[in-house]
């Protein structure tokens, strides 16, 4: 983990196999029709076939020991869907219920699950682990960050319009790879060039014992 510690990413080839790729599809194609949403949260409670792929061996192998899933989400940037995402940290996290803490703040509720930006030494013990089901080129909507921005914590102000292009680096992946990311990393991706599906599920992984005993991660 030394050269995801120093730049808060780190890539993971071909950890999925073909065959595992073809029924993942077909359950966010049915989840996808299911629901018609393009950014479906909460997918472990929703499909035991992602709930098992968050505790795959192969996927537990990349993350800390002793770190627990506590979210999931499943993405998909498609010709309809073709949305750009500016430069952002990944800052929230969901838990059970609103308990107003020193340090926890502000709140908000996404689908009805409470969220909240909890401490940055929260988050530094957070990983967050991107399966891609679908390749992401940088034409089809790759994602982009800004390697050891992580170590700056909580980052006031990006500021939309900030030219990154000397120094941001572009993860391209190809179906079956697992990308890791800091949820402080400073990260962003276009519009696709030449729009097809582009899915990756996206699981959050945590040591449990982080958050204030009186909160309950969501997922737990």
């Amino acid at each position: 983990m030394n050269s995801f510690l120093k730049s808060g990413f780190q890539f993971h080839r071909d950890v999925i196999g073909r065959d595992r790729l073809v029924s993942l599809r077909e359950e966010a194609g049915r989840l996808a029709t299911k629901t018609g949403a393009a950014c479906l949260r909460g997918i472990r409670q929703r499909s035991k076939t992602f709930n098992q792929l968050a505790t795959d061996p192969a996927v537990l192998a990349l993350i800390p020991k002793g770190f627990e899933p506590v979210r999931s989400l499943l993405f998909d940037k498609t010709p309809e869907e073709n949305w750009p995402i500016l430069w952002h940290q990944d800052l929230t996290i969901a838990v059970e219920e609103q308990i107003e803490l020193d340090g926890y703040g502000p709140w908000s509720v996404k689908n009805g699950v409470p969220h909240v930006q909890p401490p940055v030494a929260v988050l530094e013990k957070m990983v967050t682990a991107r399966i891609h089901l679908d390749d992401a080129g940088a034409d089809n909507g790759a994602l982009r960050v800004i390697p050891g921005s992580h170590r700056e914590g909580k980052i006031k102000s990006v500021g939309d319009s900030r030219d990154f292009s000397e120094i941001e680096s572009v993860c391209e992946c190809r179906a079956g790879d697992v990308l890791l990311l800091s949820p402080l990393i400073l990260h962003a991706s276009g519009r696709s060039k030449s729009p097809s599906h582009r899915r990756f599920v996206h699981f959050e992984y945590a040591d449990l014992n982080s958050l204030d005993s009186a909160l309950k991660w969501q997922e737990k």
